[in-house]
């Protein structure tokens, strides 16, 4: 029984648990740092209090805005009256739990990829009414918006932001993509990043399922180890190595091949039934999303039908038109290197915009990834440190002040050659130098593309 609630962070999540509370007319106070979103928040009648000793000492738990950090030093004051008053401190995810939801969850977690895979398996698992699944959480949807009838399954997109706030959340079915070095900073370790990670599985039982894609360093030792620390029924997936896989997939340019070792089940999947970008990363949320499927019973013709509803999500890898022979791709999601790599092994003849405010590490990792690279174009903040790194690459790069004047001249450059090139930005940098977040930075790109476009149209 909840007596009420304390939440910090009036983002989308936040906002959206408030609402909620409200009309379940359950006790709850919130605060924002911001005074526009305070003011926002007086319009919608949300209940504020400022953090004080008074307003946090009844309350029994602390709700925090997922990108709070609860673990560094320098603590928010709510953070450290909570632990004065000994309340727990969680994210708007563990309220699943609190409020007695009795929903089937399906949670997706890794460093890349999660948000597709999230909508993948949604898809799929919706498809023809199948079932009535709905994905919400990082993915930009609160599951206090969503409609839930008793029988709907929440596919929740999971961060590690979220996770390490985990208390008592129980996942059914709980998916690990990948890990590779990220949020190191919020995290303070990559030891502690994949501890949040793996707090996906922490309240699995042996009625669970874990299903752990092995094609990364990472993700493999987890695999190796994941008996000795979890309860649940592990299954491992994979586009890279069949021998260790439950469930495998390979391709060619002709088909797709699932192969379902547990069921002794091959699933043969045509390439003219896809409308995602033909790419690896692809191919392995496809991989998830049969897994899904496969663990909740759908026919694998169902399965093979669903697969043409399923697309790239905006700013992921996704295709905006062409001017002739030069392709342009918004991939702003890519906000490290480990799905920038993606990107470049994804096609030739790239001509690269990147940028933005370089993460921990910069560059290094991508040395290998660069073979694709016909020019580069770095902008913003990270441009001269960009510039210095791939030039010792022998990468032909010039730097500009803003995403437009990168995509003028890539736009140049691929017009002057004869053969199929791709404009793509995928920036393998953070946002927040010039832009609010990815999506404004994608959105930005791709009304700039729109205007190029309709010039040469």
């Amino acid at each position: 029984m909840i007596r009420k609630l304390f939440i910090l962070g009036l983002g989308l999540s936040g906002m959206s648990l408030a609402q909620y509370l409200s009309k379940k007319k359950i006790k709850y106070c919130c605060w924002d740092d911001d005074p526009r979103v305070r003011k926002k928040a007086q319009k919608e009648k949300i209940n504020l209090k400022e953090v004080s000793h008074e307003n946090i000492s009844n309350c029994d738990y602390l709700v925090l805005s997922p990108g709070i950090n609860h673990l560094n030093k320098n603590k928010h004051l709510a953070i450290m009256l909570a632990k004065k008053f000994k309340i727990k401190v969680i994210a708007d995810l563990e309220l699943l739990n609190l409020l007695n939801f009795k929903n089937s969850l399906i949670g997706v977690t890794g460093t890349n990829g999660k948000s597709t895979t999230t909508s993948f398996i949604e898809k799929v698992l919706s498809h023809n009414n199948f079932l009535d699944s709905k994905s919400c959480g990082n993915i930009g949807i609160p599951f206090t918006d969503l409609r839930i009838k008793e029988d709907t399954i929440l596919v929740v997109e999971a961060s590690s932001f979220q996770l390490a706030k985990i208390l008592k959340l129980k996942f059914k079915y709980a998916f690990l993509l990948n890990i590779s070095n990220d949020h190191i900073d919020w995290h303070g370790s990559m030891k502690k990043y994949i501890e949040s990670k793996l707090n996906i599985f922490k309240n699995q039982d042996k009625n669970c399922y874990s299903i752990v894609c092995i094609d990364d360093k990472y993700t493999k030792k987890i695999a190796v180890d994941f008996k000795k620390k979890f309860n649940s029924r592990l299954i491992c997936i994979s586009t890279k190595e069949q021998k260790h896989a439950d469930i495998y997939l390979k391709f060619n340019n002709k088909k797709i091949e699932i192969i379902n070792f547990l069921s002794n089940q091959t699933i043969v999947i045509p390439q003219g039934c896809i409308n995602f970008t033909k790419a690896k990363h692809n191919f392995g949320n496809l991989l998830s999303a049969y897994t899904a499927s496969y663990l909740l019973n759908q026919k694998k013709e169902k399965f093979i039908d669903s697969i043409k509803v399923l697309k790239n999500l905006d700013h992921r890898i996704e295709f905006l038109g062409n001017i002739k022979k030069v392709n342009f791709y918004n991939d702003s999601k890519s906000t490290n290197v480990n799905s920038a790599k993606t990107a470049l092994d994804s096609f030739s003849n790239i001509f690269w915009i990147l940028g933005g405010r370089e993460k921990k590490g910069g560059l290094s990792g991508i040395e290998k990834n660069l073979k694709n690279v016909v020019k580069a174009y770095p902008y913003g903040e990270s441009k001269n440190t960009i510039k210095k790194f791939l030039t010792r690459y022998l990468i032909d790069c010039k730097n500009f002040e803003t995403l437009e004047e990168s995509l003028t001249q890539a736009l140049i450059d691929a017009m002057k050659t004869d053969e199929y090139s791709n404009i793509i930005l995928s920036p393998a940098c953070s946002s927040y130098d010039q832009f609010e977040n990815f999506e404004f930075r994608g959105n930005q790109f791709k009304k700039l593309v729109k205007q190029k476009l309709k010039k040469n149209g």
